[in-house]
């Protein structure tokens, strides 16, 4: 097990679950990188953990419900500030961002557990066993 392959192999995982969890993509990419430097620094320190991507995922998942509540505290203010496009076509962004909204919409359906589970393994590509964990 090698420790750069394993974070190359997380690292967008991990970034697409923070996505499917948290608002901001700023707040995404910090959370999930934040979640990377926590595994370095455990698998250097100590070695590797038992399973690397339970221990990248559930830092993730903790400091991703932080970031959401902080996310929370802040939406008012988020108004006030030029929100960045993330494509240079206004259609294309006004369509990404429609498409977004339903689909933060529909998750918003879902129970708590359900909803955890459906970003574990469809946004974080987890078997169904490693998401059970």
């Amino acid at each position: 097990m090698d420790l750069e392959e394993t974070v190359r192999d997380l690292a967008p995982r991990l970034l697409r679950y923070c996505r499917g969890r948290l608002q901001s993509p700023e707040s995404a990419e910090d959370v999930s990188q934040s979640a990377l430097m926590a595994l370095v620094a455990r698998w250097r320190s100590a070695g590797p953990p038992d399973s690397p991507l339970a221990f990248a995922f559930s830092i993730a998942r903790r400091r991703a419900w932080r970031a959401a509540v902080h996310e929370r505290l802040l939406e008012p203010l988020s108004s006030l500030r030029f929100q960045h496009e993330p494509f240079a076509d206004p259609i294309r962004s006004t369509e990404a961002r429609s498409e977004l909204r339903r689909l933060r919409s529909e998750l918003q359906k879902l129970s708590v557990k359900e909803r955890e589970a459906f970003l574990l393994v469809v946004a974080g590509e987890l078997s169904i066993v490693d998401a059970a964990l």
